[in-house]
């Protein structure tokens, strides 16, 4: 296994002590190592490119990585704001289930999660972990809010588009302007 991988593999194994931060009410704590999750999701596929080190172990890895990262970060949201996102509710859900059938669609397509990483996904990944960092360490910001909700329903509808194109599983896909130009 590749330094990168042990990068992304630290964020996974981090989730576990997140959990018991929101389980213990330590905000503070979650909000330090969950900032240390983000950061290691910007690090690690770079640092894969700078050492030619991609792989599709490293692809699966930093997917599992992501998605572990961001139910945490929500759990922890929930937690910690939840009067706050109570009120906004209705907009989370939609966004969830979208989220949630894009991974049903890649499972009944693929028999696995997509792992596309598009750069609408980074970007959508980006604004929720600055919404919910920012969020955590110094308050809610309306505006930060949606700009994330909008982030997160163009990676869901691109993700769902593309398995719709895509009739082989494929990771590293960098969106469909892209699949489009290689066809």
């Amino acid at each position: 296994m590749s330094f990168p991988n042990y990068i992304t593999l630290s964020r996974i194994i981090a989730a576990p002590i997140l959990w018991y931060l929101i389980y213990s009410g330590n905000k503070q704590a979650f909000a330090w190592l969950l900032t240390y999750a983000f950061f290691t999701d910007l690090i690690d596929g770079v640092i894969a490119r700078k050492m030619r080190r991609v792989s599709a172990l490293g692809s699966k890895l930093d997917s599992w990585g992501d998605s572990i990262t961001i139910l945490s970060g929500l759990a922890g949201l929930l937690v910690f704001e939840w009067e706050l996102l109570k009120q906004y509710g209705v907009i989370v859900s939609v966004v969830f289930a979208l989220h949630l059938l894009q991974l049903l669609l890649s499972l009944w397509r693929y028999k696995k999660p997509s792992s596309f990483h598009t750069w609408t996904a980074k970007t959508a990944a980006l604004g929720i972990g600055m919404f919910m960092l920012i969020t955590l360490h110094f308050g809610f910001y309306e505006w930060l809010f949606y700009i994330s909700i909008g982030l997160l329903i163009a990676d869901a509808l691109e993700e769902t588009i593309l398995i719709f194109m895509l009739p082989k599983w494929e990771h590293d896909v960098k969106g469909i302007y892209w699949v489009l130009r290689s066809e």
